[in-house]
């Protein structure tokens, strides 16, 4: 586990647009001072996060005019690091949306609710997305949000797609950090219907807790990733 700054909260949530379809190659993003504003921080925290996003190539920077997604693929990639699911993808020919599986009111059972310091059974929105690339299932991830934090948060869309986006402006909730740990394992029957693929194969699982300003757990996210495409590795989120 390791405890991820602020700024990384900011990167994970616009990788997650990205990933999401949300903001889409050429979209401008809006300006600092915005940003700012809509995740509570300093205006140097935004600039962090935008500052890594460039280095991965996700946004470009032009002068005079804002930050904007990338929008043409680049030769040759990046292999001496460990890159986002669509940071990877961001800035390639493909398309890359999100389906909803499912999204309810559900109890929590025993390791959500020590994650997130609940009681098991107590009510939590439970959210499962597939990320598609191309129309061919990548990644599968499962979050959780307690029931009290945004109480009728799966009663309603998403915006734009973000779950971070969501809690942030419908909901006040300040996300400050989060933990996150991963590993390999072999992929279980429901997690292989869900992607698509036979069950028993090899798969990268990350599990992230990610806490509000009050250092509060606020949502906790199982993700399984196929090897036949880049890792999801995020203080994410999409």
């Amino acid at each position: 586990m390791h405890r991820a700054p602020r700024y990384s909260v900011i990167h994970a949530d616009i990788v997650e647009q990205i990933s999401s379809g949300a903001l889409g190659p050429g979209t401008r993003l809006p300006s600092e001072q915005d940003l700012a504003k809509r995740y509570g921080v300093s205006r140097m925290t935004v600039r962090q996060a935008l500052d890594l996003l460039a280095s991965e190539e996700v946004i470009v920077r032009k002068h005079g005019s804002g930050t904007f997604v990338r929008e043409h693929s680049r030769q040759g990639r990046h292999l001496d690091r460990l890159r986002s699911f669509a940071a990877e993808l961001a800035d390639a020919d493909v398309v890359v949306d999100a389906e909803i599986v499912r999204f309810e009111l559900v109890e929590a059972p025993d390791d959500v609710a020590e994650a997130l310091a609940l009681e098991p059974g107590d009510p939590v929105h439970r959210l499962t997305r597939v990320r598609r690339v191309d129309g061919i299932p990548a990644a599968l991830q499962d979050a959780w949000v307690p029931s009290y934090v945004a109480p009728s948060l799966s009663r309603e869309p998403l915006v734009d797609g973000s779950l971070y986006r969501t809690l942030a402006e419908r909901h006040g909730v300040r996300l400050r950090w989060a933990d996150q740990s991963m590993t390999a394992e072999l992929l279980g029957e429901a997690e292989a219907a869900l992607l698509r693929v036979e069950p028993g194969g090899a798969v990268l699982r990350g599990m992230r807790t990610t806490y509000s300003d009050a250092d509060e757990p606020v949502e906790f996210t199982h993700g399984w990733t196929l090897p036949s495409f880049p890792l999801l590795l995020r203080i994410d989120a999409e």
